[in-house]
């Protein structure tokens, strides 16, 4: 999910991996706030997949196309050590940004006197035993509202190396392996625990299935390039096809009295689409996307090196600090919304100042990085390293 540029460095870059994880932050932090109108600009009204998806896929191919390489040439151990490290600096930021949005809804509660504040962030969960709280925070079974997708990554990447290890040498029985995995968990709905009852939001014994996708598909690029040209037409229509039927499932639910309900005895049958064990349904509209895509905009499209594209590439390359920074954000636009002004014009210019914050921090971490390279090349003994 959050891969950084420098993880990719040395190989020949797909910018199209930069510039969709840059849109899904963006989706991110727009869906995030609640009453919010300019959601609607989004993938996730529009089909029954949504950002989060594009997020996990593309950790998933990026990790297997960063991590590979070393693993191929530094070894098994070398890899693993710097995974885990990536790990490590999630887990770091994941906790750090659990205390900034606490201190955030606490000031917000000290001024508005609004316990909903708190209930809402789910910071009162915290505050009612600390101790426990804080505790179940390290362990990461508590997690504030919209915390949810840094958890899953960090599980993701701890188990990464084997997976990695496996699907390099025998990638269609790993990915085997992940599908039996995720059948069980949609199944038995098997998960791992939260504070206080319940279970992760995004369960990963079933979202690890599209995160290996992503990395079968990034280790197997020539090979899913021959099947699919052999039979393009037909898989295009196929998708198109199924992207509409996703439209017309969103349409039923978002506008029921407009469009015409599923017969009952197919609604049984598709519904509920889960989101916490990852319906099948859900990861084929996003295969489905995602195929077309790779289609209608090949890797070496002049739009991705055009300054339209350049905001969102650069906001993807930097998508930990962008994603952690959305987060806290859109906290702060659900607090202005509901305590100062709700109207559309407020939605409008929350939205527009969040997202220029956000990419305005992601060129601001692009400069900081282009110095330092620039500082380190201009250092004697560095030029043949550079």
């Amino acid at each position: 999910m959050i891969i950084t540029s420098g993880e990719q460095r040395g190989t020949q870059r797909d910018y199209r991996l930069d510039f969709f994880r840059g849109l899904a932050l963006l989706f991110i932090f727009l869906n995030h706030i609640p009453g919010n109108d300019f959601s609607w600009i989004t993938n996730k009204h529009f089909g029954i997949s949504d950002a989060t998806e594009i997020f996990v896929f593309i950790s998933g191919y990026a990790a297997a196309l960063a991590y590979s390489r070393r693993m191929t040439r530094d070894g098994f151990r070398a890899a693993t050590g710097r995974i885990l490290h990536r790990a490590g600096e999630v887990y770091g930021v994941h906790i750090l940004l659990v205390l900034v949005l606490a201190v955030e809804a606490i000031w917000l509660f000290n001024r508005t006197h609004n316990i909903n504040i708190l209930a809402y962030s789910n910071i009162i969960t915290l505050m009612a035993d600390q101790k426990a709280g804080l505790l179940n925070t390290l362990l990461l079974t508590y997690r504030p509202l919209n915390m949810d997708v840094l958890p899953l990554y960090i599980v993701l990447l701890m188990v990464f190396p084997a997976a990695l290890w496996a699907m390099m040498r025998r990638p269609l029985v790993t990915l085997g392996v992940s599908a039996l995995i995720w059948v069980v968990a949609g199944q038995t709905g098997i998960n791992l625990p939260g504070y206080l009852g319940g279970s992760w939001y995004f369960n990963p014994f079933a979202w690890q299935f599209l995160f290996m996708l992503g990395a079968f598909a990034s280790l197997n690029r020539d090979s899913l390039r021959r099947l699919t040209g052999r039979h393009g037409q037909a898989l295009t229509i196929a998708a198109i096809a199924y992207l509409v039927f996703g439209l017309y499932l969103a349409a039923t639910f978002y506008t029921p009295s407009l469009v015409p309900a599923l017969p009952q005895a197919l609604h049984d049958v598709i519904h509920p689409i889960s989101k916490t064990n990852l319906s099948l349904l859900r990861i084929l509209h996003f295969l489905a996307a995602a195929y077309l895509v790779s289609r209608w905009m090949p890797a070496s499209a002049s739009f991705l090196t055009s300054t339209l594209a350049r905001p969102l590439i650069v906001t993807g390359q930097h998508s930990l600090p962008v994603f952690a920074l959305g987060i806290a954000l859109s906290f702060t636009g659900y607090a202005i919304l509901r305590e100062v002004d709700g109207s559309l014009l407020t939605q409008g210019l929350v939205s527009l100042a969040g997202i220029l914050l956000l990419v305005g921090t992601a060129e601001g971490l692009k400069a900081h990085d282009d110095a330092v390279r620039a500082k380190a090349r201009s250092v004697p003994g560095n030029a043949a390293h550079a």
